[in-house]
This record gives C-alpha cells, sequence and structure tokens, in this order.
C-alpha cells in the first residue's frame, strides 16, 4: 500500500497535470475543485470531484464527464460562464450549493469576473441572517419527515430497531441546524463540527446512543432530547409566525410556500406548519380549494393562522408523545375522512381515478398519520397549481391531513410503464388500493403492476444500482475507519451499505423491497445479517469489530461480482475491447445507474482493467484530456 504522503502527491500531480490541458483549451476559462481534495483529506479510492467553467456558447460534447489523471479518477461537470454566475449568485447562503462552493478551491480563471465572483461567495463563515433563517427552515423542513417517522416506528409500531435507523437521519439534520446556528457553511460530513459545538447534546443522542443497547428507555430518551433541543430553538420557524402574524389572516398551505418558495428548493413546509399545530403554536383549519382550472367541486386544504393566545413563541412545549390513545378510534376517523374525500374526488368530472398509497391497518396508524393519495386526472387537465402533468397538494377531510400527487392519465401510464419491477416505487404502488377508477384501463394497469414479480432484466438493472451505490458508500466508511480513525461515522456509513446489500439480497430472492428491507434480507440470509448488522448493532463500535465486518461486507461482494454486475460485464465482454464511460451508456441505456462507481469499483478489484482514451471537452476544443476505458476478460482467473 502507499503512503499517505505518497497518495496526496498523485492526487495533487493529477490536478496539475489535468489543470495545464485544460489551460490549453481556449473555451475553458476556469476549473474549481471541490469534496476531499479541497477541504479535507485524499485517500487511495477517493476520486474528484471539478466544475469546468467554459465560454458562453460552447458546444460540451457531453453533460457530464469522468475524466481520469495519473491513475486519478476525475468526475467533472462542464458549464458556461453565464449560467455558472447564474448558478453562483443564485445560490442561497447555507445551501447545498454555497457549501460545496465555500469548501471548494480555485485552481485557475482567466476570466477576471469569475474570481470575483468566487472571492465573493465561497466563502465558511459569515452567513446573512435572511439567508440563515430560510436555511435553518430547509434543513428542519427535510428533518421533521424523519423525526415523526422514528416516533411512528417507536410509539405504534414498537420497532426499536428502525426507530434507531431513522433517529441516526435525524440526528445528521440537527447536526446542520447545529452548524448554522454557529455561522459555519455545513459540509457533507456535519456531525463533526456539531460534536464540538454542542458536545452533551451530540454526545447524548448520538456517540452514546451509536454505542449502547438500543432498548425502549435509551430511545425514549433520545426523542425526548430530540425534541426538546427543538422546542429549545422554535426561533427556528419565527420566518413563518411572522409571516402569518402579518398577514392577519390563515393562509393556505399553497400560499404559506408560495410566499417562501424563493429559499426552499422546492421542499414544502406543509408539514412544518403541521408540526406547528400539533405543538399548539399555530391553529389549523381548512379552506376550499379546487384541483383543476374548470373544477366545480371543491376539496379542502389546510391553512395556518397565529393565535395571540397559543403559547409565547419565546418556548414552545414538549411534545407528549406517548402511547397513542383510543387507536381504534383515531383508525376509524382515518377511514371516515378516506371515503369522504373519496365521495369528493368521483364528484369531479375531471378526475379519473383516486389510489391510495398508504397502509392505513389498525395496528399502522396514530394520531400523525398522513394517508398518501395519487389522483389521476384527464389528459388536457389545467392543473390549478400550473404544472402541466404532475403536481403535489396537501389536503384535510375530517381534520386528517392528505399528501396527494395528481397526475394526468397518459403522464400516470408513462410512469407505471417507467418503473423498473424491484424499485422502490414498484413497492408502493405493488401495495397500493384503488379506491375509484371511472376507466376500467387504470383498473388493469395498477393490477398489472400489483401482480408483477421482478422480472430479470429490471432484477439486474436494480442489482447494478443497489451494488453501485454500495460500492460508493463503502469507499466512504473505509475512508473514516483507516484514515480518519473515527469508528462512530464509520458505522454511519456502514449501516448505509448494510441497508443497500438488504436490497440486493431481497431483489436475488425475486422479492421487492420494502421501506423496512433489512428484516426481508435477514430472513433470506441471517448469518450474513446477523453477523454485520444484528450483532454489532448493541455493542460498543470499535476497531476490531469494525474492521471484521468492512472485511464480510466487501466479500459479500466479491462473492456476487457475476450476479452484481451482470449487465455491465455482458456488454464489455461482448465488446471484446476497450469502452469508455459514454459507451455504457449508449449501450446499456442510462437509467439512473452508478455505472462510474462501479467500473471504479470493478477497476480496483482487478476484474476489469481501466485505460484511458482522449476525448475533448467541446465539439470545437482542439485540446484533448483522457477519459477511462475498461477491458473485461472473462477468462479472468478472480471469477
Amino acid at each position: 500500500m502507499k503512503s499517505q504522503d505518497a497518495i496526496e502527491q498523485q492526487y495533487h500531480e493529477a490536478v496539475k497535470t489535468l489543470v495545464e490541458k485544460i489551460k490549453g483549451d481556449p473555451y475553458i476559462l476556469a476549473v474549481i475543485v471541490g469534496g476531499s481534495f479541497s477541504y479535507a483529506q485524499v485517500w487511495e479510492k477517493s476520486d474528484l470531484d471539478v466544475d469546468i467553467i467554459g465560454r458562453d456558447g460552447i458546444r460540451p460534447t457531453q453533460d457530464f464527464f469522468t475524466l481520469v489523471e495519473n491513475g486519478v479518477n476525475i468526475h467533472a461537470s462542464l458549464t458556461p460562464r453565464n449560467k455558472f454566475k447564474q448558478m453562483f449568485e443564485g445560490a442561497q447562503q447555507g445551501s447545498f450549493m454555497h457549501s460545496y462552493f465555500s469548501h471548494s478551491t480555485l485552481l485557475f480563471s482567466r476570466d477576471a469576473s469569475i474570481r470575483e465572483w468566487y472571492d465573493k461567495n465561497a466563502n465558511r463563515h459569515g452567513i446573512g441572517e435572511r439567508d440563515k433563517q430560510l436555511q435553518l427552515l430547509n434543513v428542519i423542513a427535510s428533518t421533521l419527515p424523519n423525526l415523526v417517522y422514528a416516533e411512528k416506528q417507536f410509539y405504534v409500531n414498537r420497532d426499536v430497531i428502525t426507530c434507531f435507523l431513522t433517529l441516526l437521519n435525524v440526528v445528521q439534520g440537527l447536526a446542520r441546524i447545529e452548524v448554522l446556528l454557529n455561522d459555519e457553511i455545513p459540509a457533507r460530513e456535519v456531525i463533526q463540527p456539531a460534536l464540538l459545538y454542542n458536545p452533551d447534546f451530540f454526545n447524548r443522542v448520538y456517540t452514546e446512543l451509536i454505542n449502547c443497547e438500543k432498548n425502549a428507555a435509551v430511545i425514549q430518551e433520545v426523542l425526548d432530547a430530540v425534541n426538546a433541543y427543538l422546542d429549545e430553538r422554535c426561533f427556528i420557524f419565527q420566518p413563518i409566525v411572522d409571516y402569518l402574524i402579518e398577514q392577519n389572516a390563515p393562509r393556505s398551505n399553497t400560499e404559506i410556500n408560495a410566499h417562501f418558495k424563493a429559499g426552499f428548493d422546492e421542499q414544502s413546509l406543509a408539514l412544518v406548519c403541521q408540526w406547528l399545530a400539533w405543538k399548539g403554536i399555530l391553529r389549523q383549519i381548512a379552506v376550499p380549494v379546487k384541483l383543476t382550472v374548470k373544477s366545480q367541486v371543491s376539496v379542502e386544504e389546510p391553512a395556518y393562522y397565529y393565535d395571540e393566545g397559543s403559547p409565547e413563541r419565546e418556548g414552545f412545549p414538549t411534545s407528549g408523545n406517548r402511547e397513542p390513545a383510543g387507536r381504534a378510534a383515531i383508525h376509524q376517523r382515518i377511514h371516515d375522512a378516506v371515503a369522504s374525500l373519496t365521495e369528493t374526488l368521483k364528484q369531479d368530472r375531471y378526475v379519473l381515478a383516486a389510489i391510495l398509497t398508504s397502509n392505513l391497518a389498525e395496528a399502522n396508524v396514530w394520531e400523525k398519520t398522513t394517508p398518501y393519495l395519487t389522483v389521476v386526472l384527464r389528459d388536457g387537465t389545467r392543473l390549478k397549481r400550473g404544472a402541466s402533468s404532475e403536481s403535489e397538494c396537501f389536503l384535510i377531510e375530517e381534520s386528517v391531513p392528505f399528501r396527494v400527487k395528481l397526475y394526468t392519465r397518459s403522464e400516470y401510464r408513462r410512469q407505471l410503464e417507467k418503473t423498473l419491477q424491484g424499485s422502490k416505487l414498484h413497492a408502493r404502488l405493488a401495495e397500493s388500493t384503488l379506491l375509484f377508477s371511472k376507466e376500467p384501463g387504470l383498473a388493469d394497469w395498477l393490477k398489472d403492476m400489483t401482480d408483477r414479480v421482478v422480472g430479470e432484466r429490471d432484477k439486474h438493472t436494480q442489482l447494478l444500482n443497489a451494488a453501485g451505490g454500495a460500492t460508493a458508500i463503502l469507499a466512504k466508511a473505509e475512508k473514516w475507519f483507516h484514515l480518519k480513525r473515527d469508528f462512530d461515522y464509520t458505522f454511519v456509513y456502514l449501516i448505509d451499505v448494510i441497508r443497500r446489500l438488504a436490497r440486493i439480497e431481497t431483489l436475488m430472492h425475486g422479492e421487492t423491497p420494502k421501506r423496512k428491507v433489512i428484516y426481508q434480507a435477514i430472513k433470506h440470509n441471517p448469518s450474513f445479517f446477523n453477523a454485520v448488522f444484528t450483532d454489532i448493532l448493541d455493542k460498543p463500535k470499535d476497531e476490531a469489530m469494525l474492521a471484521k465486518v468492512l472485511e464480510q461486507v466487501d466479500g459479500y461482494l466479491e462473492a456476487r461480482v457475476s450476479t452484481l454486475f451482470k449487465p455491465l460485464l455482458d456488454f464489455l465482454e461482448a465488446a471484446g475491447e476497450e469502452r469508455t464511460i459514454p459507451d455504457i451508456f449508449d449501450n446499456i441505456g442510462r437509467r439512473g445507474l452508478f455505472f462510474e462507481l462501479a467500473c471504479e469499483w470493478l477497476s480496483q478489484k482487478g476484474i476489469i482493467e481501466q485505460f484511458s482514451a482522449p476525448i475533448r471537452l467541446t465539439k470545437d476544443s482542439q485540446v484533448s484530456v483522457e477519459q477511462p476505458s475498461y477491458y473485461y476478460d472473462a477468462d479472468n482467473p478472480f471469477l
């Protein structure tokens, strides 16, 4: 193995070589490098993330490039100058894009304005107050769904393990909040700085939780601590409260989202407002709304107002989430609401069908249940929210909130036809219930989806997708184990890898992976998944334990290479010669697969060989850079 100094030298030489080549291309104005190379440490399995800025009007040969220099794989995007400027200047402080660039390095620029934009915006500290408030709302909007799901798993399903796994995601969100509150732009790994800013809290809900027995008392304590953390930081929700006070009247979800739209990357504030209503901070009512421009029938959506008689903004009450009272009554109320909303939707001549995509069994509902519906509309219908084919809205019926996806008939059919068997969407559709349909064809489409087993083609596509993602996350786990020596964070990444392996195991047995896929995988392969998951959950995470799990996970992937990467290996074998990533895309299809990551892992293992081939960044470039190309020998003794 190379020394760390030798590895870092290799990466610096790769960057230097790439920059020198690109400098010779007059159509390229600047290069920015991000990721570990810029702000942390690289190691032998790191790749490089590079943004290349070109002249306006350039004609890129492709949208995204996988390049290679000095044995280092480089993932690069090419963006015209004006588009980059708009993207950069439009990035809200504290957002993912701002975080990426604030942790990046400008390698060279032949355009003074680009350097000026970069110096002005690529700043890790000093977030503006307004942007910070909006980012805090953005983070809490993405964190609350996980918190509500964790509470449901604990209070309703009595599933301590799933609650714990979900709490890991909640804590990641709270860590972003902690870093933002300390005027720092969060990087990808936020737990470590959050531990420095607030060691008492994050040791309690992260370090101690990871390394102790997961039982009801421990989980209850963590849930209480998480809710107390948010209660003490109720000022995060101040922009919403201030907006409602200013309006001095109820405002619907649609109006609230429209007001805050610029700061939210299309994330809805619906659950945030619902959560504030559960807390007693906001009051909730229902207001009429029409689903389409021409609908004569109204449904209702939630609206909120701030009541001066509600608890003071400086201190929210604790959640008080305990054993759900009156489960049977809650179950009946939800089903009555579903029936009532169904009857209303039937009366709308533009609505063709309604499909329930939630499990509303009595053992699976509680006072915070939000049923999910899919509503299919006539083709040509103009949706009230202005979407051309798909939209999403939040409705309320008899005080029960509903999350509703809207499709036109043709769009819904296309959605079903392109859904990969074994995908998350397929799992959701396969367990859905048709509430009503005015057109027999719709019922047949849904029945076809429900009756499908995972076919060989889709199974191999899903396996390749899951395996490519698993190898990428495994590399991060290995880095935090071998280089960073952070065993808790190694475990966090390993959990992600093991969940992907659980999808693989389930798919290999012809089943559609569900949300709690880890339980499916344990039934199919108890010896492996107990060893890498169940048996280590409640134990302190030390070097010996994690080294063994990393070895077992790597061995699991190696033992199944021919199955997991079959479409890729079949293509390379049939080609009989080197093939680039664009060649693989063109012949296998894009479909969201991790081809680059899969090829890189297979190359590192010696299963396929990596070479390089010249490529020009634009159609007018006279200078070439190198992209990886791959060769597979079917007689490789490894297999």
